[in-house]
């Protein structure tokens, strides 16, 4: 009986790993501003979870822009290499508090590292000397022409309806594997029923 418990947990604990891979795959894709991503919370953009390039512009009527990701927890790194003009980059919280600012990271582009909380996060891009060290809602909106590349490592997400630790009773059993364990279940058990002495009778 143990061992048939034991073989139903590891394929529950594999249909989990099995939807996490099919929900969440492992490829990251490239974001492209859409429109004006905006200086604010508000008027940001927001990138995919995956996303781990994000190609815009500023222009002189926009001297930065915002983007609003979400992240699961563990070391965050972003820089802007690839990018044409001098840019400062900021790292906000979900109300919009400064948490990380760098200016130059070698010859004029930025790059921010920390271990992050899981939560809602904005980064803020703009040019030297736009808002230095501010918050966001102090970005200039006037400007010069630039392009900009942000890469920025990746974060997978915890699917909502996967267990978290501690909450076996959780974990999804998936209708092929459920079938697929009852009846292996089955086998074991009447294997072992074959084996067990016989008890003499009177």
């Amino acid at each position: 009986m143990r061992s048939a418990s034991v073989f139903v947990k590891c394929l529950a604990g594999l249909a989990a790993a099995v939807s996490l891979m099919v929900v969440y795959p492992v490829e990251a894709v490239p974001y492209f501003e859409v429109g004006d991503a905006g200086t604010t919370a508000d008027t940001a953009n927001y990138v995919f979870w995956d996303t781990d390039t994000i190609f815009g512009a500023i222009h002189v009527n926009d001297g930065a822009d915002v983007y609003g990701f979400e992240w699961a927890g563990g070391f965050f790194m972003a820089n802007t290499h690839g990018s044409n003009f001098d840019t400062m980059l900021s790292l906000f919280d979900e109300s919009g508090g400064l948490l990380l600012f760098n200016d130059d990271f070698g010859s004029k582009f930025s790059q921010l590292s920390s271990e992050l909380d899981p939560g809602n996060y904005f980064l803020g891009v703009t040019y030297y000397s736009n808002n230095w060290e501010g918050d966001m809602t102090s970005y200039w909106t006037h400007g010069s022409e630039g392009s900009y590349q942000i890469q920025k490592t990746v974060s997978m997400p915890i699917p909502q309806d996967l267990p978290q630790e501690g909450d076996p009773a959780n974990v999804p059993e998936p209708a092929s594997f459920a079938l697929v364990a009852i009846g292996l279940a089955g086998i074991l058990l009447q294997r072992r029923r074959k084996y067990l002495p016989k008890v003499p009778t009177a």
